[in-house]
C-alpha cells in the first residue's frame, strides 16, 4: 500500500506537470511527428529518385513535363525534406527537450520546499544528508527524463514506427507484416530486464545514500581523525561502501548493456529475411530496384528507433522509480509548527524597558517513560536581561534552550509566552527574525567568511567586520591571505574550533535578534580572548536579553540572573 501511494504520487507530479504545459507539449508532439513524417519521405523519395533513373515511372505528382523537370522535383523533395528534418528537430529540442531541465529545477525546489520543514526526528533517522543529497542530485536527474527526453524518444518510435508501416505496406504488404512478426517477442524480454533493472536501480541509489553520509561524517570528524589516528579506519569504511556501491553500479549497467544484444538479434534476423524476401521479389521483377532500396533504407529507419526500444522502456522505469523516491520526500509528514501562519511580532514591545520578552510559567520537561530533566522552572526576561544557566552533562540545559526558542515545542507542563503571547501565536519565520541561537556544535557553510556572516542578507564590509570584532574574529580573519573572502571548505574544516565557534557567533549578531540564546558556544575559546568577548556583548547589546548557558560559571559573570539545572536523579537520592 505504502508504495502504491508513492507510485501514485508519481504519477500525479507527472500528469500535472504535462497537463500545465499542454501547448509546449502539444507543439513537441507535432514537431516530432513531422520530423518522423520527413525521415520516411527521404529513403520513399532516394526509391523514386532510382526508379526514375532505371526508366521506371513515379508517383503522378512528381511527374513533370520532361524529365529534367521531373528530376528537379524529386531532387527538390529530397532536398526541402532533409532540411524540414533539421527545423522540425531544433522545434522539438526548444519545446519538449528543454522541459527535461525545467523539469529538474522543479523537482529540486521541491525537495527543499519539503525537506525545509521536515521534523528533526526524521531529517536525523530518515532524510539523513546523504539522503537528501542523493534525491536532490541523482534521483532529479533520472526523474527528469520521463517529462522530456524520453518522452521525445516514445513519441519518435510511435509515430516513427507507424508512419514506416505504412510506407513499407505500400510497397509490399506482406513484407511489412513480416517485419512487425519477428519483433513480437521483443516486448517480452524488455518487460523482464526492465523489471529487473528496476530493482537494481534501487540498491544502487540506497548505496549512494550510505556512502554520501559516510562521506560527510568523514568529513566533518577529520580533525578528530588526525588527532586519534583513526584515519585507516574511515578510509577503510569508505572504501568498503564505495566498492560496494561500484559492485551494485557495475550490475546495473551490465543490465542495461543485455539491451543490445536482444534488440540487435531481433533486427539483424528481421533484416536478414526481409533483404531475403526483397532480392528474390526484384529478381521475379514483382518491386522495383527503387522499392527494393526505399524497402531497405525504411527497415533501417524503423530499425534505429527498436534498437533504443530498450533503452527507452529502461529509461522510463527508472525515471518513475526516481519519482516515487521523491514523492516519498514530497509526502512525509511535516512539522505543522513551522507551516503555522501566526501573527506579526509587535516591535512596540521593544522599545518598552519594563515589557516582559520571556515568561516561563512552571516548565517541565520529560522524554517519553523517563525522569524529567527538569521540573517547574519560573523566570521572567525584561529587555536586556542576561539569564546564566549552568549545570553538569546531561541536566537539560541545551534541551531547555530548544524549548524557549520555540524548536522544541513537546512541552508537557508549563506555558512559555514571547512578547506576551505562546509560540503558537507566531509564524515560525516571523519568530527566528527575534530569536536567535548559537548552538553548541557550530554549523558553517562551504564558503567564504563573507557569506557565512551576511547570509542572505545585503552587508557592506564594514558591518560584517563589526560583527567579527563583535566575536573576537576580526583580527584573526585580518591574519588570513584572502581576509573576508577566505574559503572555509566543508564544514568550516579551514578553521580551528574555536575560530569556529566564534563565526558563528558573528552570523547570529548579524540578524539582530532581540532575543539572543548562547548555547556554551565559547567552550573552545581561550579564556583571555572569551574575556574579550564578554566586554564586547555586554556593551554593544545592552537592548538585547540575553540566555547563556555555559559549563565555566566565570563566563556568566555579565548575567543579572543565574540558576543550575541538576539532574533529576540527584533530587530523587
Amino acid at each position: 500500500m505504502r508504495n502504491m501511494k508513492f507510485q501514485a504520487h508519481a504519477k500525479f507530479i507527472w500528469k500535472t506537470y504535462l497537463r500545465d504545459r499542454w501547448v509546449i507539449y502539444s507543439w513537441g508532439a507535432f514537431s516530432v511527428l513531422l520530423t518522423n513524417l520527413m525521415q520516411v519521405l527521404a529513403p520513399k523519395n532516394i526509391g523514386w529518385i532510382v526508379d526514375f533513373m532505371t526508366k521506371r515511372p513515379v508517383p503522378k505528382f512528381l511527374t513533370g513535363a520532361n524529365d529534367h523537370q521531373t528530376f528537379f522535383y524529386l531532387f527538390l523533395v529530397l532536398a526541402i525534406s532533409r532540411l524540414l528534418i533539421n527545423v522540425f528537430r531544433f522545434m522539438w529540442r526548444i519545446t519538449l527537450g528543454r522541459q527535461t531541465h525545467y523539469a529538474c529545477g522543479m523537482l529540486r525546489r521541491e525537495v527543499w520546499q519539503h525537506a525545509r520543514y521536515f521534523k528533526k526526528n526524521d531529517l536525523d533517522r530518515k532524510f539523513t544528508k546523504g539522503v537528501l543529497m542523493n534525491s536532490q542530485a541523482s534521483d532529479t536527474n533520472s526523474a527528469r527524463f520521463v517529462f522530456g527526453f524520453t518522452l521525445v524518444a516514445i513519441i519518435d518510435v510511435l509515430f516513427l514506427g507507424i508512419f514506416t508501416f505504412f510506407a513499407m505496406a505500400t510497397i509490399h504488404l506482406a513484407m511489412a507484416i513480416l517485419s512487425f512478426v519477428v519483433l513480437l517477442f521483443v516486448p517480452i524480454f524488455v518487460r523482464k530486464l526492465s523489471s529487473r533493472e528496476v530493482e537494481q536501480y534501487r540498491m544502487i541509489q540506497d548505496t549512494l545514500s550510505n556512502f554520501n553520509d559516510l562521506s560527510s561524517q568523514a568529513v566533518s570528524t577529520i580533525k578528530l581523525q588526525r588527532l586519534t589516528q583513526t584515519g585507516p579506519f574511515w578510509e577503510r569504511r569508505l572504501r568498503l561502501i564505495a566498492e560496494n556501491h561500484r559492485t551494485q553500479k557495475l550490475k546495473g549497467i551490465n543490465l542495461s548493456l543485455l539491451y543490445i544484444p536482444v534488440m540487435g538479434v531481433a533486427s539483424i534476423i528481421s533484416y536478414i529475411v526481409l533483404f531475403a524476401m526483397g532480392i528474390t521479389f526484384t529478381f521475379n521483377g514483382k518491386m522495383s530496384v527503387g522499392e527494393f532500396i526505399s524497402m531497405q533504407g525504411l527497415i533501417f529507419l524503423l530499425h534505429d528507433p527498436l534498437m533504443s526500444l530498450g533503452f527507452i522502456v529502461s529509461e522510463w522505469k527508472k525515471g518513475f522509480t526516481a519519482l516515487e523516491r521523491l514523492s516519498e520526500i514530497y509526502l512525509q509528514e511535516k512539522d505543522q509548527n513551522l507551516l503555522t501562519n501566526g501573527e506579526d511580532i509587535n516591535d512596540d514591545t521593544f522599545e518598552d524597558s519594563n515589557a516582559i520578552v520571556l515568561d516561563v510559567q512552571d516548565l517541565s520537561f520529560q522524554f517519553v517513560e523517563s525522569t524529567p530533566l527538569f521540573s517547574h522552572l519560573n523566570f521572567k526576561l525584561k529587555k536586556g536581561d542576561r539569564l546564566g544557566i549552568t549545570g553538569p552533562i546531561g541536566a537539560g540545559k541545551s534541551t531547555l534552550l530548544s524549548i524557549l526558542t520555540g524548536l522544541n515545542r513537546d512541552v508537557s507542563v508549563g506555558k512559555i509566552s514571547f512578547c506576551g503571547k505562546p509560540f503558537s501565536a507566531y509564524s515560525h519565520e516571523n519568530l527566528r527574525n527575534y530569536i536567535g541561537l548559537v548552538a553548541q556544535k557550530p554549523f558553517l557553510f562551504a564558503d567564504s567568511i563573507r557569506v557565512n556572516v551576511a547570509m542572505n542578507g545585503e552587508m557592506s564590509d564594514d558591518e560584517v567586520w563589526q560583527y567579527l570584532d563583535l566575536a573576537g574574529l576580526k583580527d584573526d580573519v585580518l591574519n588570513f591571505p584572502n581576509k573576508l573572502e577566505t574559503q572555509l571548505g566543508e564544514w568550516g574544516i579551514n578553521l580551528s574550533g574555536g575560530q569556529k565557534q566564534r563565526l558563528t557567533l558573528a552570523r547570529a549578531l548579524a540578524k539582530k535578534p532581540q532575543l539572543l540564546f548562547l548555547d556554551d558556544c565559547l567552550s573552545a575559546v581561550d579564556t583571555i580572548t572569551e574575556e574579550k568577548i564578554l566586554k564586547n556583548l555586554d556593551s554593544h547589546l545592552k537592548d538585547v536579553t540575553l540566555v547563556w548557558v555555559a559549563h565555566r560559571k566565570s563566563t556568566l559573570k555579565y548575567c543579572n540572573q543565574t540558576f543550575e539545572l541538576k539532574p533529576m536523579m540527584d533530587h530523587l537520592q
